[in-house]
């Protein structure tokens, strides 16, 4: 028979994470106004001026402009809810204070990190993924131009790459960090449970 204990501790954290979670997503706008000045400058920095693509924030939105091409890409919703999701793991999680300060601040700088990566190879795969878009006679006039700037042969790669990472990357990141941070109070939680039950034991015999 399960110990009641031991099904109470995952709920009260599931409720936790639920409302920090809901509290941040109500949040999301002013989060992704600050954290967006926060990832495209170094992002631009990479992608260095030769390329004629600069990413262009305007409040929470997020756009990517390729000045010699011509092309203005809407690229809002690329970041937000991992980074809420992380934010949220470890403030819900029962520690003190500078333990979720410390490691969530590793989860953020981790995932600020994969952030700037993404963008710099957004900027190839989005202008790829468009001319590939196009009708055969349009995307024989653009592909040298775009080809002259954002090599092809480099787009199979970035765009595998980014498509991975988006789809599994970023989550499973912010719960590794989590699961490393967390697993010292996970081994002293199981061994006081273990003690517990011992006792007990021990009390009934």
């Amino acid at each position: 028979m399960l110990d009641r204990a031991l099904l109470r501790e995952p709920l009260v954290f599931l409720i936790r994470f639920s409302v920090v979670a809901g509290v941040l997503y109500l949040l999301r706008t002013e989060i992704s106004r600050v954290y967006l000045s926060l990832v495209t400058a170094p992002a631009n920095w990479l992608i260095g001026e030769d390329s004629g693509a600069v990413y262009l924030r305007e409040g929470h939105e997020l756009s990517i402009l390729y000045r010699q091409l011509g092309l203005r890409f809407a690229v809002h919703d690329i970041i937000y809810q991992n980074l809420l999701v992380a934010l949220a793991l470890f403030a819900a999680t029962r520690a003190d204070w500078m333990w979720r300060l410390k490691w969530g601040g590793v989860a953020v700088v981790a995932l600020w990190a994969t952030h700037v990566v993404s963008l710099f190879l957004g900027s190839h795969v989005i202008v790829w993924d468009f001319v590939w878009s196009l009708p055969a006679d349009i995307r024989a006039e653009l592909l040298p131009r775009v080809a002259a700037r954002f090599p092809v042969e480099q787009d199979w790669l970035f765009s595998r790459l980014f498509g991975v990472w988006h789809t599994w990357g970023r989550q499973s990141l912010a719960l590794a960090v989590w699961v490393l941070a967390a697993m010292p109070m996970l081994r002293r939680w199981q061994a006081g449970s273990v003690d517990e039950n011992l006792v007990g034991g021990n009390g009934g015999t």
